[in-house]
């Protein structure tokens, strides 16, 4: 039996393991008539399904665009399609082997199948005789749309009328007593949907010696051809088909990437050959051609240049020397001299169109460091090219200096040191020099050339220095050193805490709590802080509420607090590099609140004689009232306690009143803290 490479588009190995076993349904919608495809999903429910066969039916839901209500439902078959008798297979049988195969699946004693090898082994890893029926069905079903006809898995509705659009739904015909579940599948379509067959995109070839690759993007019409055909031409006039059987997608998996299909060719070299591709769907319809690809092989070079051999001649020239096979002269075009930085490149053309006849050339232009390559160039293409080789000048000139010393020091004594990467081509590395005196001589820390631009070093704190001096040089290839660096000056880090400031003053008002306080007697205090607390909550502890801007303050006004309460304040010192004092000895003051002012309080009062009473109201910006006091008097130095309301109280009617009497009314707050505003007073006459 020819090899057949498969594909499957219905079949998909993941749906195997599915809980529930379903008919999954395709179609063609063409202007005279529709085209079905159907499988079922599971092997065991797809050979039940072959027993019991299929149900097919036709529901219209529109008709020249509008819904067709109810829904006209008709069955397209009087009984459940079933696989033809085996008699009716045999011609078409002895015409396609897949036809063939087909019938061997479904009638056949036994159904056995070798894996042919690692290149559709994935295919054939099926170990059960029944999974190898079921598979090579499908995907012998796949290439013959009559013989899935014979094997009940296709029908030709044409019956179908322009203008109309239908939903096919195909069911297996299983018993009522069977406890098997087949779910149906459902498929849209319609003559209106007709669209011609596109063109196979994509459709290239390389030549190479005595052969060519064929490629072409399967990925974007997979949905329309399952398989391709390819034809060649000596002449571009009569084309012949190149393969017996069609060019399947072998194994592709759910998560490739791949968008390409290829088939390589064997044809003789210096000869011109033309090929197209035609595709091919699940219904048997044979797509239009594709652009034509033409092609010719070219014998392969087979020889490559070697460099062995450079002079040179000044500081920007060399001459290089190579080898290269008189006979390969024909089979160049040219030679190209490239130049790379690095031995791993990019190598870019330096010079051109050498002639094929040349074994040696000079080049003006050598930099620091110079790579070199010599490349033939085939007259089919291809490109041989020799192993690199390095070139130096000769080189007096040393590396720039290093810039931008930075460091970093923790509280263990390790120093983190980085420098800006110097550029030039042949740098080497970097040599690391340390002082605790700027006026005495440099000790190196490396004892070989450091080649990353950072440097980890650690120093005591027993010694009384407090600084740490480092520079830096730079080495190049050719053990030219650079100047050295500027000097990099680290501060050794202060393990000690500074001293405690203390809190030696306090003034309370309504405003606020002001508090002063003596600073820390440390020389590297960077910063004081003070904190407040308030006694007795559970929800907050200490917050920092001032953070001095220089060493010379050493007072601060709270004005930030809003309820009467106890509060307590400390104050602590930073030095330069965040270590903390202890804290200073808290004080603790009582608030009372912010002072009432005259405008704080909103008293006013209407006179209702015919109703006989005086409306008062009152409003304070305060929050913390606990009692409203209200005075009446007849004139202002016999004001006497008239009423008390609670804090939440808005206003009171007088009714106790004589005629003609003019009086005199004061409102007073309570405060929460014990704290009493001023007396606020009108003047009313009733």
């Amino acid at each position: 039996m020819k090899r057949l490479i498969l594909i499957f588009f219905l079949l998909n190995l993941s749906l195997w393991a599915q809980e529930s076993a379903s008919v999954q349904v395709i179609a063609r919608s063409l202007p005279y008539k529709v085209l079905l495809r159907w499988a079922v999903d599971q092997p065991l429910a797809w050979k039940k399904a072959n027993e019991f066969g299929f149900w097919i039916e036709r529901a219209t839901i529109s008709r020249n665009g509008e819904a067709v209500i109810p829904i006209a439902r008709k069955l397209l078959v009087s009984y459940p399609l079933k696989p033809k008798v085996l008699e009716e297979w045999e011609t078409l049988a002895n015409e396609d082997q897949n036809v063939a195969i087909l019938a061997q699946a479904l009638f056949g004693n036994t159904f056995k199948v070798d894996p042919p090898g690692s290149k559709i082994g994935s295919i054939y890893a099926i170990n059960d005789e029944l999974e190898q029926r079921f598979t090579f069905a499908l995907v012998a079903a796949e290439q013959n749309y009559e013989g899935s006809k014979l094997a009940g898995w296709a029908l030709e509705d044409s019956t179908v009328i322009a203008g109309e659009k239908y939903v096919y739904s195909v069911s297996v015909a299983l018993p009522e007593q069977s406890v098997l579940s087949i779910l149906k599948g459902s498929v849209f379509a319609s003559p209106d949907l007709y669209e011609p067959l596109p063109q196979p995109i994509g459709f290239t070839g390389i030549s190479k010696d005595k052969k060519v690759t064929l490629s072409w993007n399967f990925n974007l019409l997979q949905h329309l051809y399952t398989n391709y055909s390819i034809e060649k031409s000596n002449d571009n006039i009569s084309f012949k088909p190149l393969n017996g059987v069609p060019i399947f997608n072998a194994q592709q998996l759910e998560d490739s990437q791949e968008i390409s299909m290829y088939y390589m060719d064997s044809i003789p070299n210096n000869t011109t050959f033309y090929y197209r591709i035609k595709g091919k769907t699940a219904f048997g319809e044979t797509g239009p051609n594709s652009e034509v690809v033409e092609v010719k092989a070219l014998k392969a070079l087979g020889f490559a240049p070697r460099i062995y051999k450079k002079e040179i001649l000044s500081e920007n020239k060399v001459k290089l020397h190579w080898e290269f096979k008189d006979e390969g002269n024909s089979l160049i075009n040219k030679f190209q001299l490239r130049k790379a930085k690095t031995n791993k490149g990019p190598f870019i053309t330096v010079l051109d169109n050498i002639d094929t006849n040349s074994r040696e050339v000079t080049y003006d232009g050598l930099e620091r460091v110079n790579y070199f390559t010599v490349v033939a160039i085939g007259k089919n293409g291809e490109e041989s090219e020799s192993y690199s080789s390095l070139v130096q000048p000769i080189d007096s000139t040393p590396p720039a200096p290093p810039t931008e010393l930075k460091a970093i020091m923790d509280t263990t004594g390790i120093i983190r040191l980085s420098w800006k990467q110097n550029t030039e081509d042949d740098l080497s590395g970097y040599r690391i020099f340390k002082s605790h005196n700027p006026n005495v001589e440099f000790s190196e820390l490396t004892n070989k050339t450091l080649v990353s631009a950072f440097y980890t070093d650690t120093v005591s704190f027993k010694n009384l220095n407090r600084k740490v001096y480092y520079k830096i040089t730079a080495e190049d290839l050719r053990y030219n050193r650079s100047g050295f660096s500027e000097i990099l000056v680290v501060n050794k880090p202060d393990r000690n805490p500074p001293s405690s400031p203390a809190l030696n003053n306090y003034k309370v008002s309504g405003e606020g709590v002001r508090v002063n306080w003596i600073p820390s007697s440390s020389p590297d205090v960077a910063i004081h802080e003070v904190f407040r607390k308030k006694d007795g909550s559970k929800e907050k502890g200490w917050e920092r509420v001032f953070k001095s801007h220089t060493i010379q303050d050493t007072t601060f006004f709270d004005t930030t607090i809003s309820a009467p309460s106890v509060y307590s304040y400390t104050v602590i010192a930073k030095d330069s590099i965040g270590l903390e004092s202890l804290p200073a000895k808290p004080i603790s003051v009582r608030w009372n609140g912010k002072t009432l002012k005259e405008n704080d309080i909103k008293f006013s009062g209407t006179v209702n004689r015919e109703l006989r009473f005086i409306s008062l109201s009152w409003k304070a910006v305060a929050t913390n009232v606990l009692e409203y006091r209200l005075y009446r008097g007849t004139d202002l130095k016999h004001l006497k306690l008239y009423k008390t309301f609670e804090g939440i109280s808005k206003g009171f009617n007088d009714v106790d009143l004589e005629v003609n009497t003019d009086y005199t009314y004061g409102i007073q707050l309570i405060l929460n803290g014990g704290q009493t505003s001023m007396i606020k007073q009108i003047n009313l006459k009733y």
